[in-house]
Order: C-alpha cells, then structure tokens, then sequence
C-alpha cells in the first residue's frame, strides 16, 4: 500500500481536529470505571471541570515552597484548605520538592483555573514531544488528540508523565550534537520522578562528560531554588518519605513490575524479572558501546523502556512515556512485534478500573515492550518479516538493527520489507 507522505500528514491532521472537537463537546465522566466515561477525563481536565487529579499535589507543594510553609503536609487537609478540594488522601506527597517548580506558572490560579492550563500545557507537550522525534507538525498535531483516546494519555493531564516524556524527546533530539543541553533536558524529566534519570547510562558509559555536566547543573540549580523559596522543604522531603514511599509502595494496586512479581511470586519472580530485564539487555548489548558520535535510537527507546519498567510506584498513567518507546517498535514494523504492541496498546483501555485486578495486566505491559526488544533482533527469518505500509515506513532517523547487524559483519545486504 502507498500512502504519500503530505497526504497522510493532511489525513492525520484533519482526523486529529474531529476528534479532538469530539472530545471537547463530551459531557464531564460519570462514576461508573468504563473506557468511554476514562477517555472524558482528559477533555474533563481541559475544561477545568475535574474536582481533583495528582496534580493538586504539586500546586500545593509549590505554594508551600512560595509562601514558606510546611511543602509536605496531609494532602487531605491541604487540600481542603488551599483549593477547596475535597479528597481524603491521608499521607503527604511523595515527589521531590524539585517537582513543585514544574507547576510554577500555573500553581498560584484557583484550582480550576490551574487544573486546566496544565491540561493545555501537556497537549502541547504531547505535540512537541512528536515533533522532536521526527514527525511533522501536522502529524503532531493530529496525533495529539487520538493519543488522548489512549486511557493513560487522558489520565496524564492532570499528572507529571508528560513532562517526563516531553523531557526525553527534547534530550533526544539534543543527543547528536549538544549533548549539554541532553544532559539537562533528560534532569528536566527527571526532576519530578527519579527514574528519567536512569537515560543518563547511555552517556556515563561512554564519558560524555557534557550531558553529565548538562545533568548535574540542571538539579543543583533547581535545589538551589528549591532550599532558598523554602529551607525546610528537602529535610521535610527526606523526613517525609521515610514513610510515605514505602506506603505507596506495598499497596495492593500498584501496578509496578518489581512489586508485582515480589507480591504474586516472591524472591523467584523478582529473579525471574531480573533475569528477563539481563536478556533484554544482553541481546541489545552492543547498542550500549558501537555508538560513537551518537547514541542510536534504539539505544535510547531501550533505556527509556527500563525508566518506565523499573518504576516502584505504578499506576495507568505511569504507561505514558512508555508511548513513544512502542511508536518505535510499531515503526520497525517487525510482524512478530505487533501482537505484542497491540497488547500494550489495548490493555490500558480495557482494565481501567484500578485495584488488585488492575495490577497484573498493567504490569504485564511492561513485559510485553521488553519481550519486543528480544524478537526482533534474534537473527531468525520468522522474526524479520515486516508488514509493509510505505507511508508509514520508519520515522525515526536510524536502520533496523538486523541491518545494522549485516553491516557489522561485512554484509552489504539491505533488510527490506516482505
């Protein structure tokens, strides 16, 4: 099938805005835990019509660290007071004081002012965050709101996920040529949640002693910022999380692979999880160190796949930066991938209730991504079959790596599709 290109970015675009115009004239989300009633809590959020989302947190972090108050209170009590809010949440936050300067511009708004200009703020990174990994503008933008039909996409905009996503493509697409800036967008991303951080392998083990120092100025400018608004706000952080994040760890919905497999199997499937994580690595190994100039971009879906897995506190919306990691995999087109991919796409949508039943499939999207990056480099016939869709032909700028494998060896053979 041929697609041309500007035809298909004008099919995107114009599919894009009807459904985007959809979603803005849904009605606000009922209480009952259906795929139609999750996909109207994004335009809900847009709307400034949402009574609270996790992202009440970190305006009421950031008007602590403004007003030099307690930043790590009961977030129930809080949030009563501050915005009005009323959500019995009985522990304080869990993120780093760091992440409260990420709601800045919008934290001092009543809360349904704030809610929704950060909903706007995420749509746009969502574009911006496709753009910066090669699409067009009109692709980006038509993408944006059929990505909001994806429940941990609409879930996101009222959290921090995006910004971690939108984070790593920015570092991505600083990674050939200014990789000061890559080290500091890759911070960027990391300064709400820890595990962004874990990208900042693909530089330590070639020394590019630019992106870490890119990194490391990022984080100690913002704890600088953070301990001068409000001294108290890392040791309260520290005192804080002493208890909370081991809470929030051992609850009984939470979706994270490393917890999962300890609650359902014990210490033999936290062997088994590493011993899956070991093989995707040592299949893909070579990516970690033949780089010279660059870092492939398989290498960075790779280590952004293990930022996401190996998050301790998971739940649906914790799946969003994982997006750009299985757009990735779809565009290598491997036939054997995308039932996998399929799986990881459609999981989401269907177990979007929470609680313990939730737990297993969230986690096993994980997996399903890991098992990808295994098939389709083993060097068997059957795994390198593509489907064939040139529109849709590999968007990202590197070769397959069965074709990068035949280059090693001194085959000058092309992977083409069949």
């Amino acid at each position: 099938m041929k697609i041309n290109k500007r035809s298909l970015d004008n099919i995107i675009l114009i599919v894009g805005a009807g459904v985007f115009l959809w979603l803005l004239l849904l009605p606000k989300p009922g209480p009952g835990w259906t795929y139609y009633d999750t996909v109207k809590y994004g335009p809900a959020t847009l709307k400034g019509q949402m009574p609270f989302s996790d992202f009440a947190a970190m305006v009421v972090g950031f008007r602590a660290l403004y007003h030099k108050t307690d930043p790590y209170p009961n977030l129930g009590r809080a949030f009563k007071e501050e915005l009005g809010i009323d959500w019995n949440v009985l522990h304080g936050s869990n993120h780093p004081p760091t992440s409260y300067l990420l709601a800045a511009p919008v934290a001092l708004f009543s809360w349904p002012v704030a809610s929704a200009l950060w909903a706007w703020l995420m749509v746009w990174l969502i574009v911006f965050s496709y753009h910066l990994y090669g699409l067009s503008w009109k692709m980006s933008l038509g993408l944006m709101p059929i990505t909001l039909l994806w429940t941990p996409a609409s879930a996101s905009l009222g959290q921090v996920t995006i910004v971690w996503m939108f984070g790593l493509a920015l570092a991505y697409s600083y990674r050939k040529d200014k990789l000061f800036w890559s080290g500091a967008s890759i911070a960027l991303a990391s300064l709400s949640k820890y595990m962004p951080a874990l990208v900042m392998t693909i530089f330590l083990v070639k020394r590019r002693w630019r992106a870490i120092w890119g990194f490391v100025s990022v984080w100690i400018l913002s704890l600088a910022l953070v301990s001068i608004m409000n001294p108290a706000a890392v040791p309260r952080y520290i005192a804080e999380n002493q208890t909370t994040t081991f809470f929030l760890m051992w609850r009984t919905d939470n979706s994270a692979p490393l917890i999962a497999s300890y609650r359902y199997a014990g210490w033999p499937g936290v062997a088994l999880l590493f011993l899956f994580f070991a093989t995707i690595v040592f299949v893909n190994r070579h990516y970690f160190y033949e780089w010279k100039t660059h870092p492939s971009t398989r290498l960075w879906m790779l280590v952004s796949y293990f930022a996401v897995a190996c998050i301790p506190i998971f739940w649906i919306y914790s799946l969003m930066p994982l997006l750009p990691v299985i757009a990735f995999l779809v565009c290598e087109r491997r036939m054997a991938t995308i039932p996998l991919l399929l799986y990881s796409i459609l999981i989401p949508c269907i177990y979007i209730q929470g609680g313990e039943q939730s737990v297993l499939p969230i986690a096993s999207v994980n997996l399903a991504v890991g098992l990808a990056f295994i098939l389709d480099i083993l060097p068997f016939r059957i795994f390198q079959k593509q489907w064939k869709i040139e529109g849709l032909s590999h968007t990202f700028d590197d070769t397959h790596p069965a074709q990068r494998a035949a280059d090693r060896h001194g085959r000058h053979t092309k992977v083409t599709s069949r």
